[in-house]
Protein backbone atom coordinates (compact mmCIF):
# COMPACT_ATOMS: atom_id res chain seq x y z
CA UNK A 1 0.00 0.00 0.00
CA UNK A 2 1.44 3.37 -1.04
CA UNK A 3 2.17 5.98 1.60
CA UNK A 4 -0.52 8.62 2.12
CA UNK A 5 0.73 12.11 1.24
CA UNK A 6 4.17 10.73 0.43
CA UNK A 7 5.55 14.16 -0.51
CA UNK A 8 4.89 15.47 2.99
CA UNK A 9 7.21 15.16 5.97
CA UNK A 10 5.94 13.44 9.12
CA UNK A 11 4.84 16.61 10.86
CA UNK A 12 1.77 17.70 12.85
CA UNK A 13 0.29 19.33 9.72
CA UNK A 14 0.32 16.06 7.76
CA UNK A 15 -1.07 14.16 10.74
CA UNK A 16 -3.87 16.72 11.19
CA UNK A 17 -4.90 16.45 7.53
CA UNK A 18 -4.97 12.64 7.53
CA UNK A 19 -6.79 12.46 10.87
CA UNK A 20 -9.36 14.93 9.60
CA UNK A 21 -10.02 13.04 6.37
CA UNK A 22 -10.24 9.71 8.21
CA UNK A 23 -12.82 11.20 10.57
CA UNK A 24 -15.12 12.73 7.97
CA UNK A 25 -15.18 9.62 5.74
CA UNK A 26 -15.85 7.16 8.58
CA UNK A 27 -19.60 6.47 8.96
CA UNK A 28 -18.97 5.36 12.55
CA UNK A 29 -17.35 8.68 13.46
CA UNK A 30 -19.22 11.54 15.12
CA UNK A 31 -17.47 13.78 12.57
CA UNK A 32 -18.70 11.84 9.53
CA UNK A 33 -19.72 14.02 6.58
CA UNK A 34 -21.85 12.59 3.76
CA UNK A 35 -20.03 12.50 0.44
CA UNK A 36 -22.37 15.04 -1.15
CA UNK A 37 -21.26 17.60 1.43
CA UNK A 38 -17.53 16.95 1.18
CA UNK A 39 -16.57 20.14 -0.61
CA UNK A 40 -12.92 21.22 -0.65
CA UNK A 41 -11.88 24.56 -2.07
CA UNK A 42 -8.31 25.55 -2.82
CA UNK A 43 -6.90 28.94 -3.75
CA UNK A 44 -4.58 28.81 -6.76
CA UNK A 45 -1.94 31.58 -6.89
CA UNK A 46 0.51 30.96 -4.07
CA UNK A 47 -1.42 27.92 -2.86
CA UNK A 48 -1.29 25.54 -5.83
CA UNK A 49 1.36 27.17 -8.02
CA UNK A 50 4.02 29.86 -7.76
CA UNK A 51 2.90 33.50 -7.57
CA UNK A 52 6.28 35.24 -7.39
CA UNK A 53 7.79 37.44 -8.67
CA UNK A 54 4.32 38.16 -10.11
CA UNK A 55 1.09 36.31 -10.77
CA UNK A 56 1.50 33.96 -13.73
CA UNK A 57 -1.40 35.57 -15.56
CA UNK A 58 0.25 38.98 -15.26
CA UNK A 59 3.22 37.74 -17.30
CA UNK A 60 0.67 36.58 -19.88
CA UNK A 61 -0.91 40.04 -19.88
CA UNK A 62 2.45 41.77 -20.33
CA UNK A 63 3.07 39.69 -23.45
CA UNK A 64 -0.33 40.73 -24.77
CA UNK A 65 0.25 44.42 -24.01
CA UNK A 66 3.55 44.29 -25.89
CA UNK A 67 1.82 42.81 -28.93
CA UNK A 68 -0.90 45.46 -28.84
CA UNK A 69 1.64 48.30 -28.52
CA UNK A 70 3.65 46.98 -31.45
CA UNK A 71 0.49 46.96 -33.57
CA UNK A 72 -0.60 50.43 -32.39
CA UNK A 73 2.28 52.60 -31.03
CA UNK A 74 -0.23 55.25 -29.92
CA UNK A 75 -1.05 52.93 -27.02
CA UNK A 76 2.38 53.70 -25.55
CA UNK A 77 0.89 56.91 -24.17
CA UNK A 78 -0.90 54.72 -21.60
CA UNK A 79 1.29 53.76 -18.62
CA UNK A 80 0.62 50.01 -18.56
CA UNK A 81 1.40 49.66 -22.27
CA UNK A 82 4.59 51.69 -21.87
CA UNK A 83 5.64 49.63 -18.85
CA UNK A 84 5.10 46.37 -20.74
CA UNK A 85 6.94 47.58 -23.85
CA UNK A 86 9.96 48.72 -21.82
CA UNK A 87 9.95 45.69 -19.51
CA UNK A 88 9.32 47.95 -16.53
CA UNK A 89 8.18 45.18 -14.22
CA UNK A 90 8.30 47.45 -11.18
CA UNK A 91 5.16 49.15 -12.55
CA UNK A 92 3.32 45.85 -12.37
CA UNK A 93 4.89 44.88 -9.03
CA UNK A 94 3.21 47.95 -7.54
CA UNK A 95 -0.19 46.56 -8.55
CA UNK A 96 0.41 43.40 -6.50
CA UNK A 97 -1.89 43.41 -3.45
CA UNK A 98 0.95 41.82 -1.46
CA UNK A 99 2.77 45.11 -2.01
CA UNK A 100 -0.27 47.18 -1.09
CA UNK A 101 -1.59 47.47 -4.64
CA UNK A 102 -5.21 47.70 -5.73
CA UNK A 103 -6.31 44.19 -6.67
CA UNK A 104 -9.33 45.45 -8.59
CA UNK A 105 -7.14 47.78 -10.68
CA UNK A 106 -4.79 44.87 -11.29
CA UNK A 107 -7.62 42.66 -12.53
CA UNK A 108 -8.95 45.46 -14.75
CA UNK A 109 -5.54 45.60 -16.45
CA UNK A 110 -5.56 41.82 -16.78
CA UNK A 111 -9.00 41.56 -18.34
CA UNK A 112 -9.04 44.68 -20.51
CA UNK A 113 -5.92 43.44 -22.30
CA UNK A 114 -7.95 40.69 -23.96
CA UNK A 115 -11.29 42.45 -24.37
CA UNK A 116 -12.80 42.25 -27.84
CA UNK A 117 -11.47 38.83 -28.78
CA UNK A 118 -13.51 35.66 -28.90
CA UNK A 119 -13.41 33.40 -25.88
CA UNK A 120 -12.10 30.55 -28.05
CA UNK A 121 -9.21 32.71 -29.27
CA UNK A 122 -8.44 33.77 -25.70
CA UNK A 123 -8.37 30.17 -24.47
CA UNK A 124 -6.06 29.20 -27.32
CA UNK A 125 -3.74 32.14 -26.62
CA UNK A 126 -3.64 31.31 -22.90
CA UNK A 127 -2.91 27.66 -23.58
CA UNK A 128 -0.09 28.54 -25.99
CA UNK A 129 1.44 30.85 -23.38
CA UNK A 130 1.35 28.18 -20.69
CA UNK A 131 2.85 25.64 -23.10
CA UNK A 132 5.87 27.84 -23.83
CA UNK A 133 6.48 30.59 -21.23
CA UNK A 134 9.10 29.96 -18.55
CA UNK A 135 9.62 31.37 -15.08
CA UNK A 136 12.48 33.93 -14.91
CA UNK A 137 14.15 32.31 -11.88
CA UNK A 138 13.44 28.60 -12.20
CA UNK A 139 13.61 28.29 -15.99
CA UNK A 140 10.63 25.92 -15.98
CA UNK A 141 7.27 26.26 -17.66
CA UNK A 142 4.85 28.12 -15.40
CA UNK A 143 2.40 25.24 -15.63
CA UNK A 144 5.09 22.91 -14.25
CA UNK A 145 5.64 25.09 -11.18
CA UNK A 146 2.77 23.58 -9.26
CA UNK A 147 3.37 22.70 -5.63
CA UNK A 148 3.51 18.93 -5.89
CA UNK A 149 2.49 18.30 -2.23
CA UNK A 150 -0.64 20.41 -2.76
CA UNK A 151 -1.47 18.58 -5.98
CA UNK A 152 -1.03 15.35 -4.04
CA UNK A 153 -3.39 16.71 -1.38
CA UNK A 154 -6.02 17.53 -4.02
CA UNK A 155 -5.79 13.97 -5.37
CA UNK A 156 -5.97 12.52 -1.85
CA UNK A 157 -9.13 14.47 -1.13
CA UNK A 158 -10.71 13.42 -4.43
CA UNK A 159 -9.86 9.78 -3.71
CA UNK A 160 -11.78 10.13 -0.44
CA UNK A 161 -15.00 11.41 -1.91
CA UNK A 162 -14.34 15.15 -1.85
CA UNK A 163 -15.39 17.37 -4.71
CA UNK A 164 -12.34 19.59 -5.12
CA UNK A 165 -12.74 23.12 -6.46
CA UNK A 166 -10.29 25.90 -7.24
CA UNK A 167 -11.10 29.47 -6.17
CA UNK A 168 -8.61 31.72 -7.89
CA UNK A 169 -8.30 35.46 -7.51
CA UNK A 170 -7.00 35.40 -11.07
CA UNK A 171 -8.96 34.92 -14.24
CA UNK A 172 -11.25 31.91 -14.32
CA UNK A 173 -10.84 31.26 -18.04
CA UNK A 174 -7.03 31.43 -17.88
CA UNK A 175 -6.85 28.74 -15.20
CA UNK A 176 -9.45 26.56 -16.89
CA UNK A 177 -7.09 26.02 -19.83
CA UNK A 178 -4.79 23.85 -17.70
CA UNK A 179 -6.67 22.83 -14.53
CA UNK A 180 -7.45 19.33 -15.77
CA UNK A 181 -3.91 18.75 -17.02
CA UNK A 182 -1.98 19.95 -13.99
CA UNK A 183 -4.40 19.27 -11.12
CA UNK A 184 -6.93 16.74 -12.49
CA UNK A 185 -9.60 19.30 -11.56
CA UNK A 186 -12.20 19.72 -14.32
CA UNK A 187 -12.73 23.22 -15.65
CA UNK A 188 -16.31 23.36 -14.37
CA UNK A 189 -14.85 23.22 -10.85
CA UNK A 190 -12.72 26.31 -11.38
CA UNK A 191 -14.00 29.55 -9.85
CA UNK A 192 -12.22 32.83 -10.46
CA UNK A 193 -12.46 36.49 -11.29
CA UNK A 194 -14.25 37.11 -14.53
CA UNK A 195 -14.80 39.48 -17.40
CA UNK A 196 -18.10 40.31 -19.06
CA UNK A 197 -19.11 38.27 -22.10
CA UNK A 198 -21.47 38.76 -24.99
CA UNK A 199 -22.76 36.48 -27.73
CA UNK A 200 -22.54 37.62 -31.34
CA UNK A 201 -24.21 35.85 -34.21
CA UNK A 202 -21.85 34.99 -37.07
CA UNK A 203 -22.12 32.96 -40.26
CA UNK A 204 -20.93 30.00 -38.18
CA UNK A 205 -23.49 30.55 -35.44
CA UNK A 206 -23.23 32.14 -31.98
CA UNK A 207 -19.73 33.10 -30.81
CA UNK A 208 -18.86 34.25 -27.28
CA UNK A 209 -16.74 37.41 -27.10
CA UNK A 210 -14.95 39.02 -24.18
CA UNK A 211 -15.96 42.55 -23.18
CA UNK A 212 -14.32 45.21 -21.08
CA UNK A 213 -15.42 45.35 -17.48
CA UNK A 214 -15.14 43.10 -14.47
CA UNK A 215 -17.98 40.98 -13.19
CA UNK A 216 -18.46 41.79 -9.51
CA UNK A 217 -17.37 40.52 -7.16
CA UNK A 218 -13.78 39.72 -8.07
CA UNK A 219 -12.78 36.39 -6.55
CA UNK A 220 -10.72 37.75 -3.69
CA UNK A 221 -11.39 38.51 -0.06
CA UNK A 222 -15.09 38.92 0.66
CA UNK A 223 -15.83 38.04 -2.96
CA UNK A 224 -14.75 34.43 -2.54
CA UNK A 225 -17.68 33.30 -0.35
CA UNK A 226 -20.09 35.04 -2.75
CA UNK A 227 -18.66 33.24 -5.77
CA UNK A 228 -18.60 29.94 -3.89
CA UNK A 229 -22.31 30.37 -3.23
CA UNK A 230 -22.98 31.30 -6.87
CA UNK A 231 -21.00 28.43 -8.38
CA UNK A 232 -21.36 25.64 -5.82
CA UNK A 233 -24.32 26.38 -3.56
CA UNK A 234 -22.65 24.58 -0.65
CA UNK A 235 -20.14 25.76 1.91
CA UNK A 236 -16.77 24.00 1.84
CA UNK A 237 -15.74 21.85 4.76
CA UNK A 238 -12.06 22.13 3.81
CA UNK A 239 -10.39 25.27 2.50
CA UNK A 240 -6.76 26.09 1.75
CA UNK A 241 -5.18 29.44 0.96
CA UNK A 242 -2.04 31.48 1.50
CA UNK A 243 -2.99 35.14 1.92
CA UNK A 244 -5.41 37.64 3.39
CA UNK A 245 -7.36 37.34 0.15
CA UNK A 246 -8.29 33.85 1.34
CA UNK A 247 -9.27 34.77 4.89
CA UNK A 248 -13.02 34.92 4.23
CA UNK A 249 -12.92 31.59 2.41
CA UNK A 250 -10.99 29.88 5.21
CA UNK A 251 -13.46 31.20 7.76
CA UNK A 252 -16.41 30.17 5.57
CA UNK A 253 -15.37 26.52 5.96
CA UNK A 254 -15.87 26.85 9.70
CA UNK A 255 -19.43 28.04 9.05
CA UNK A 256 -20.36 24.87 7.17
CA UNK A 257 -22.01 23.26 10.19
CA UNK A 258 -19.75 20.24 9.71
CA UNK A 259 -16.36 19.28 11.04
CA UNK A 260 -14.05 21.52 9.02
CA UNK A 261 -10.39 22.10 8.28
CA UNK A 262 -8.82 25.41 7.22
CA UNK A 263 -5.25 25.35 5.95
CA UNK A 264 -2.89 28.30 5.46
CA UNK A 265 0.23 27.73 3.36
CA UNK A 266 3.16 29.79 4.62
CA UNK A 267 5.92 30.74 2.21
CA UNK A 268 8.99 30.31 4.38
CA UNK A 269 11.41 28.53 2.05
CA UNK A 270 13.64 31.04 0.27
CA UNK A 271 15.98 28.29 -0.93
CA UNK A 272 13.44 26.14 -2.76
CA UNK A 273 10.85 28.84 -3.52
CA UNK A 274 10.36 32.21 -1.77
CA UNK A 275 10.01 33.48 1.80
CA UNK A 276 7.38 36.15 2.45
CA UNK A 277 4.51 36.93 4.79
CA UNK A 278 3.47 40.19 3.13
CA UNK A 279 -0.21 40.10 2.37
CA UNK A 280 -0.99 37.33 4.85
CA UNK A 281 -0.52 39.10 8.18
CA UNK A 282 -4.22 39.17 9.10
CA UNK A 283 -4.70 35.52 8.27
CA UNK A 284 -1.62 34.46 10.22
CA UNK A 285 -3.10 36.21 13.25
CA UNK A 286 -6.47 34.56 12.64
CA UNK A 287 -4.81 31.14 12.60
CA UNK A 288 -4.00 31.55 16.27
CA UNK A 289 -7.55 32.59 17.11
CA UNK A 290 -9.46 30.08 14.99
CA UNK A 291 -7.40 26.89 15.41
CA UNK A 292 -6.46 26.69 11.75
CA UNK A 293 -3.48 24.70 10.48
CA UNK A 294 -0.37 26.39 9.09
CA UNK A 295 1.47 24.45 6.40
CA UNK A 296 5.16 25.32 6.41
CA UNK A 297 6.65 24.95 2.95
CA UNK A 298 10.10 24.53 4.53
CA UNK A 299 9.20 22.07 7.28
CA UNK A 300 6.20 20.14 5.97
CA UNK A 301 7.19 19.35 2.38
CA UNK A 302 9.81 16.95 1.10
CA UNK A 303 9.82 18.75 -2.25
CA UNK A 304 8.17 21.86 -3.67
CA UNK A 305 8.02 21.45 -7.45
Amino acid sequence: MSEILSLWNETPAKKAIINYVNAVINPESADFVPEAERIAILDNDGTMWVEKPMYVQLFFVIDRLKQMAEADPALLDQPHFKAAATDDLTYFFRLDPHAGGDFKELMKTVFDSHAGMSQDDFMLMAKEFLETAKHPRFGMLYKDLTYKPMVELAHYLADNGFKVFLASGGGMSFLRTVSEEIYSIPKERVIGSNISFETRMTDEGPVIFRKKGLVDPIDDGAGKPVNIELHIGRKPILAAGNSDGDLHMLWLAQKSGQNSLSLLLRHDDAKREYAYDEGSEKTLQMVKERDWIVISMKDDWKKVF
